[in-house]
């Protein structure tokens, strides 16, 4: 320490050893053999502390708080003056990152990069963990979450369905039909199997469960009798199926939040409640997406099966005719509006 600069005068302010008494004070360095040797004189040049350099203990710095350095007695001498205290000591425990974590221009750039990390994990990582989970998904735990799932449904909101047998038969026919349609891997890898219930207020619907169990309303059976309705209808939820749309919607909300706890730890409460609300958000464009494919998946199924897919077109318009000016705005709703639906079937009708 021999060759560190001496101090004519830091400015600063001293508590006496075993005082509280803050006053103006500054720190004189002088030679002191081998080791430097450093005081603190107050505005009279009274010395009130004095001991070797390397004897004194020196806090590392923490943003703009001032150092302070304690001397063998007891004696507290702080400083803001972080570049003088580093010219005596050389760079300390801590001073490299307080060097970079001071505001400058290179803090932009940082924070573009760690903004664009997280786009990118956000935008490709979450779709990768979430088919890394699928891979190694047992089929015993996804068919479990059908079994859980459906008991849910059947002890919340459906009763047994009341159509009659001819009635699920002609829908059968038209279901295995669709099935038949698939390639022989697809229908080997998923299995599937229509169910039918009657769910008051649900009205006319269909719906598909991670593994491969569609549930179909008495509603939508007697109100859309239309074969080749029901065959675009069930080929979309086929595709939903096939595509995996529900356990990607699952692991990719769970890898949401492994991404979040990865890149700031602990939210805590206040913050899980936004970070919770933000992935809904976030999630609805993704649902969006797949209802997207999987239209186009029941259109280009119910076609090779060889139903006239303008049937789902159908079902839209009827849709829209009964609900279009009470559905919520796009950004708030996780399927698109049935008018865009339409529109979207019919130019993919037109380029068959």
């Amino acid at each position: 320490m021999g060759d560190a600069p001496q101090l004519p005068g830091l400015r600063g302010h001293a508590f006496a050893a075993r005082t509280s008494y803050r006053q103006p004070a500054r720190l004189v360095t002088r030679e002191g053999g081998e080791d430097l040797w450093v005081d603190i004189q107050n505005d009279e040049r009274a010395v009130l502390g004095s001991a070797h350099l390397s004897e004194l203990k020196i806090d590392a710095p923490l943003g703009s708080l001032p150092r302070k350095l304690t001397f063998p007695d007891g004696t507290v001498f702080e400083t803001t003056d972080h570049a003088a205290i580093e010219a005596l000591t050389g760079q300390t425990r801590g001073s490299i990152l307080h060097h970079y974590e001071g505001f400058n221009r290179r803090l932009f750039g940082v924070v573009a990069l760690c903004l664009a990390a997280a786009w990118v994990l956000w935008r490709y990582g979450l779709d990768i963990m979430a088919s890394a989970a699928i891979a190694v998904t047992p089929p015993a735990v996804i068919e479990q979450i059908d079994v859980g799932s459906l008991q849910t449904i059947d002890f919340a909101m459906a009763e047994p369905s009341r159509l009659t047998d001819d009635q699920k038969t002609e829908v059968e026919k038209i279901y295995h039909r669709l099935v038949s349609s698939l390639p022989d891997d697809v229908q080997q890898e998923h299995s599937f199997d229509l169910l039918f219930r009657n769910v008051p207020g649900m009205g006319p619907n269909a719906f598909a469960l991670p593994g491969g169990t569609m549930v179909m309303t008495d509603a939508f059976v007697e109100d859309f009798p239309d074969a080749d309705v029901i065959a675009g209808v069930l080929g979309h939820e086929i595709g939903h199926v096939v595509e995996q749309h529900g356990l990607k919607r699952i692991y990719r909300s769970l890898s949401m939040y492994v991404l979040i706890a990865f890149l700031a730890g602990d939210v805590g409460p206040i913050l899980e409640d936004v970070v919770l609300e933000g992935n809904v958000l976030l999630s609805l464009s993704f649902s969006r997406a797949q209802e997207t494919q999987a239209d186009e998946f029941g259109l280009r199924l119910s076609n090779a099966a060889g139903f006239d897919p303008a049937g789902l077109k159908r079902f839209f318009k009827d849709l829209d005719g009964r609900f279009g000016g009470s559905e919520p705005p796009q950004w708030k709703s996780t399927h698109p509006s049935s008018a865009e639906r339409v529109d979207a079937i019919e130019e993919y009708i037109n380029g068959l």
